[in-house]
């Protein structure tokens, strides 16, 4: 496992002092065929359209001759799927939320990982990770602790949806992919007060 760096480990710190912390945590569970089945015909209409994404601290590869990761960018389908799937992530996190961002598809190549970190305190506070395509020879779990540091090792396959706090849980992919790839959509969201603004940190 490849630990995160000292000056991304305080970063870290602090946005897990001013994060909420609901009591969710994070689960697993299958995207509805209909809903999982626009991610993939998205995918293979772009797959000819992925260019390599810039470069982000917290993604790494051991590979010299490969970049971590090659990311497609559509912002029409991404806010489109971000409305779609709001009423999802407020089943989940009993919330009304307001949408933040969605990323991806972002493609890991060969080698790559993921230092584990928390997401931005801001907008990234109710938060899914989906698995949209992966050739890999060996599993590439999505390591996650609990509010009390306890690690988790989720394998994901095609389909699948993980639903976690961002800002307030340590994730990441911290071992080198192994297999060809492996291709994630990424979803994030900010609970909304009832007057409709956004909720305010401490």
């Amino acid at each position: 496992m490849f630990h995160t760096p000292k000056h991304l480990a305080d970063i870290n710190a602090r946005r897990r002092t001013l994060a909420p912390y609901f009591g969710l945590g994070f689960r697993r569970t299958t995207l509805d065929s209909r809903i999982f089945q626009e991610v993939v015909d998205h995918f293979l209409r772009h797959k000819d359209r992925f260019f390599l994404e810039q470069n982000i601290p917290y993604v790494q590869t051991i590979k010299k001759n490969y970049s971590p990761a090659l990311l497609v960018g559509d912002s029409a389908f991404n806010q489109q799927f971000l409305r779609e799937l709001k009423f999802l992530h407020e089943e989940w996190s009993g919330m009304e939320l307001k949408e933040a961002a969605c990323y991806g598809i972002r493609v890991y190549q060969p080698g790559s990982y993921l230092f584990n970190h928390v997401d931005r305190t801001e907008t990234h506070i109710i938060s899914s990770t989906i698995c949209v395509a992966h050739h890999l020879t060996k599993p590439w779990p999505l390591y996650i602790e609990d509010i009390d540091g306890h690690p988790h090792e989720i394998s994901m396959e095609p389909g699948d949806i993980v639903f976690y706090e961002g800002a307030k849980l340590m994730h990441g992919r911290p071992y080198p992919l192994e297999g060809r790839f492996y291709a994630g959509l990424f979803l994030h969201y900010t609970p909304v007060k009832g007057d409709g603004s956004v909720t305010e940190l401490p």
